[in-house]
Parts: C-alpha cells; structure tokens; sequence
C-alpha cells in the first residue's frame, strides 16, 4: 500500500513551545499545574501527569502555587488573580494568540466593537472575548450584529475559508471595517495539503485527540474528498478500512506528538 504522509502534521510551534517550558518547569520545581489541559491530546496528557505537570480545572486545586499558562493563553482575569494571590506563573501562551489578544486590545481602544470568530467554548476563545470585555462577542451566525464600526479577530487555529465566508456575511451590516488576520500559518499550511492528499488518495488517517479543535476540523476538510478515520492512536486503528484500498494519506493536528504519527 502506497502512503502520502503530510510534511505539515504533527505538534505546532505554540504547542512544542509549551511542552518544553512545562518540562523545564516540572524539572526545577518537581510538579507544576495547567490550568485545563496543556495539549489536546489525551495519550500526551498522560504522558506529560507522569513527568510532574498535572492537569487542572480551577486555581483552587493548585496546592504549590506553581502554574503554566497553556498555549491557548487564557482570561485576563484569571491571570490577574494569579498574580495577585502570589503565584509562580510560567507563561506559555503562544506568541501567535498573544499576538491576537494585543490586537482585540488595540481594536478596543481604536473605538471598534470586536467580534471574535471561532468555537465559542475553545479556551483561546474565551481568552480573547475577555480582552474584549462588554465590547465584543463570539460571531455565530444565528445573531444579527448590529454595530457600525467592528473589528475582526480569528482564531489562531481557524480555517481561512471560514474566515472569509463569515467577513463577507458581516459585510452588508457595516459601515467600517478592520481585519487583523491571525491565523497561523502552519494552520493553512496543514489544512491546504491535507486536502491535497486527501484528492490523490484512497483513504485518509488523521491522528489527534477527539477534543482537539484542528485536528477534528482536519478530518471534516478530508471526508468531503475521501474515506476519512480520526485516530487518537494505533489501537483506533481497523485493518478492515483498508480492504480494496490501494492508498492511504496520513496527516495529524496541531496537538499530535511526534511519537504518535510515528506509531501510526
């Protein structure tokens, strides 16, 4: 069987960025906590709880006041209480959603509403509508948005097709617009050859966690081409996929380590 393994798959820069400082935190401090998961990927959260850097949901469960900032960044407000309550914060918000959070800032200041365009309960979503305070929201096409002078703001991780299709739908309500496009790069660049392969084909493997965002917005892009399978690893796998199948391409999301792909 022939196999068109994706250049761009695998861990993204924020996340490999955040996974080191994480591990260099735990070495000096022997355990640090994330507030929420450090990457989308079960199979490396387990790995990443054994080396000392433990998972939580509220500061309240951090017993050593040693925290890590994810990639994903987070709310402005739970950041200041951590600061005032005397925590030791590693910051490994990517400099990419650090990046779209000073925009949605200086967006604010310029007298622009802000709508923010991604999925609603993504943690950098909610990071970035909390830099906007009472002065942006999270675009659903369900909700006419009646302002004269908005600005735009993606998700870092958001298709560029989606981008463009919400900025058009928001067009004929305005007066004034300002788009700060902050879509990684690595993101289009993943998305464009998954698709690539996906067309040449017979089948597609995509290997990330099931609550990862681009890694199942990955699979949703292949399946409109060909027989597509979300993998969080080798064990998903069912041989039975491949009968009559000549060849299959195999790409990973954003939040997909290395050894994963490898193992697949």
């Amino acid at each position: 069987m022939k196999i068109y393994r994706a250049r761009y798959g695998g861990v993204c820069f924020g996340v490999k960025r955040a996974i080191k400082m994480a591990l260099e935190a735990a070495e000096k401090w022997k355990r640090v906590y994330s507030l929420g998961p450090l990457i989308h990927n079960r199979l490396a959260v387990e790995d990443l709880q054994k080396k000392g850097i433990i998972t939580v949901s509220h500061i309240n469960e951090i017993k050593n006041k040693k925290v890590i900032i994810r990639s994903h960044g987070v709310h402005p407000d739970i950041l200041k209480k951590l600061q005032n309550n005397g925590f030791e914060i590693v910051d490994a918000t990517c400099p990419r959603v650090r990046r779209a959070q000073r925009y949605v800032e200086m967006l604010i200041k310029e007298g622009y509403y802000v709508v923010i365009i991604g999925e609603k309960d993504h943690p950098e979503v909610k990071g970035l509508l909390g830099y906007g305070g009472d002065n942006a929201e999270i675009y659903s096409e369900h909700v006419a948005i009646k302002k004269r002078k908005i600005g735009v703001v993606p998700q870092t991780t958001l298709d560029l097709g989606h981008l463009n299709e919400v900025v058009s739908n928001l067009m004929s309500n305005v007066l004034e617009m300002k788009i700060y496009n902050t879509i990684c790069r690595a993101t289009n660049s993943r998305t464009k050859e998954a698709v690539r392969i996906a067309k040449k084909a017979d089948a597609m493997i995509i290997i990330g966690g099931k609550n990862s965002a681009n890694t199942t917005r990955l699979y949703q892009m292949c399946k409109k081409y060909k027989p597509s399978h979300h993998v969080e690893s080798v064990k998903d796998i069912n041989l039975n996929w491949f009968k009559n199948i000549k060849s299959v391409g195999v790409t990973a999301g954003a939040s997909t380590p290395k050894e994963q792909v490898e193992e697949v």
